[in-house]
């Protein structure tokens, strides 16, 4: 009797623990496909960022041979973002900014983009210390205030008025027009430009119809893929055109605004495009 109800016993564990098992499987097999993308995503990030992360190091000891300054930078590295430390690799002219972060990191410097006038698009630039150090939304206004940059630009020459971009980044992000991880989004540009009095208006990419809407007036906000201009995403705003190419504000780089572009150059890289005029 015993031997059987021992038997019993184990028959009856044996059966709870296949329930069981029957029951995780089951929860296992409808979340695989979610976890299954989470994890390789997670795996992926991980060694990008331990590659990156070696790289970055080379990039910055490469960089202080050349210009001593950025020594500071080296030996006190966890003090400064990787993103903003990157950028400063590609952009040496970031390296004064850069080395002020550490004390005015989240800070408003300034409440002007100077002397505005319609019809003079002043070239800024998202590290300009007036404005660079303060935040927006997840980061500052140096690392992903392109967006918020070139509207400022596009604000000071079609109405004159003088908007900083931190003004335009504080907007941005108190209105839901920046997701983090992923940038302003492009509802600013044809949404979002109305609260500066301007009007946005999404172009088909053709190079006429951009030289058509820049010969009545407008200004066009590219958002441009990896390329000439960036290793991901990011804003540049076009100004004009002449001989043939196109002039450009960059607001991450005074060298590349310092030239015209040919539409089969930039078409490529473009991925959406605006026409912004005042209201």
């Amino acid at each position: 009797m015993r031997q059987k109800r021992r038997r019993k016993s184990l028959f009856l564990r044996r059966a709870l623990l296949l329930a069981a098992a029957a029951v995780l499987i089951g929860v296992s097999v409808r979340a695989a496909p979610l976890a299954g993308r989470w994890a390789v995503s997670a795996v992926s990030a991980v060694f990008t960022s331990v590659e990156e992360s070696k790289t970055l190091s080379r990039d910055l000891a490469a960089l202080a041979q050349e210009e001593p300054r950025a020594q500071a930078i080296l030996e006190n590295r966890s003090g400064y973002p990787d993103d903003l430390l990157s950028m400063l690799c590609r952009n040496p002219e970031m390296l004064d900014f850069v080395l002020g972060y550490p004390e005015y990191r989240g800070e408003t410097l300034g409440d002007s983009v100077g002397e505005t006038a319609k019809g003079t698009f002043p070239l800024l630039l998202q590290y300009d210390p007036r404005w660079g150090y303060a935040a927006y939304a997840d980061n500052i206004v140096a690392v992903n205030g392109c967006g918020p940059t070139c509207l400022s630009m596009a604000i000071a020459g079609l109405t004159g008025e003088d908007v900083t971009p931190a003004v335009v980044a504080d907007y941005a992000a108190r209105e839901g027009y920046y997701a983090a991880g992923q940038g302003t989004s492009w509802s600013l540009m044809a949404e979002g430009c109305a609260a500066f009095g301007l009007a946005g208006k999404e172009l088909p990419l053709s190079q006429g119809v951009m030289e058509k809407a820049l010969r009545e007036g407008a200004v066009i906000v590219c958002s441009m893929g990896p390329g000439d201009f960036t290793t991901g995403g990011h804003f540049i705003l076009i100004t004009g055109a002449a001989d043939g190419g196109f002039s450009v504000n960059d607001p991450n780089s005074s060298e590349r605004s310092a030239r015209l572009w040919e539409y089969d150059t930039l078409a490529p890289q473009i991925k959406n495009l605006w026409a912004l005029r005042a209201a």
